[in-house]
C-alpha cells in the first residue's frame, strides 16, 4: 500500500451582526459605507463598527454556523499539493487486501 502524508484541516465560519441605518445613493453605496467602516475596526483591531455620523455596534462573532473539514495531500517537503479532498467526496475505498486475508469473523486469517 501507498503511504500519502496528509494534512487535516478544520474551519469553522462565526457570526455576529449589528442593524446600521445609512444614507446613500444605491444600497451597495450604503455597504460600502459599512464595510469600510468594518475594515477601519479591523485594522486598529477593535471590534467596534462605527459610521461618520457616530452610529456604532460592537461586532464580536462568537456563533459557530458552520464548519468545514477536509484533508489536503502534502509532498515530501510539506508542501501542499492538489486540491481539497472532503469528507463527502465519496466512500472510503475498501481494503481488499486486508478483507482477502480475513476469515469468515473478519479477524481471523483465511488458511
Amino acid at each position: 500500500m501507498t503511504r500519502y502524508r496528509l494534512r487535516l484541516v478544520e474551519q469553522s465560519i462565526l457570526e455576529d451582526s449589528g442593524d446600521f441605518t445609512v444614507e446613500a445613493g444605491t444600497p451597495e453605496l450604503a455597504a460600502a459605507v459599512l464595510l469600510r467602516a468594518h475594515d477601519a475596526a479591523l485594522e486598529a483591531c477593535r471590534d467596534l463598527v462605527v459610521l461618520p455620523d457616530g452610529q456604532s455596534r460592537r461586532i464580536e462573532p462568537r456563533e459557530v454556523i458552520d464548519n468545514n473539514v477536509f484533508c489536503i495531500r502534502l509532498d515530501d517537503a510539506g508542501d501542499e499539493i492538489g486540491g481539497e479532498i472532503k469528507p463527502d467526496d465519496g466512500p472510503p475505498p475498501v481494503d481488499t487486501e486486508r478483507q482477502n486475508s480475513a476469515g469468515p469473523s473478519g479477524t481471523e486469517p483465511q488458511p
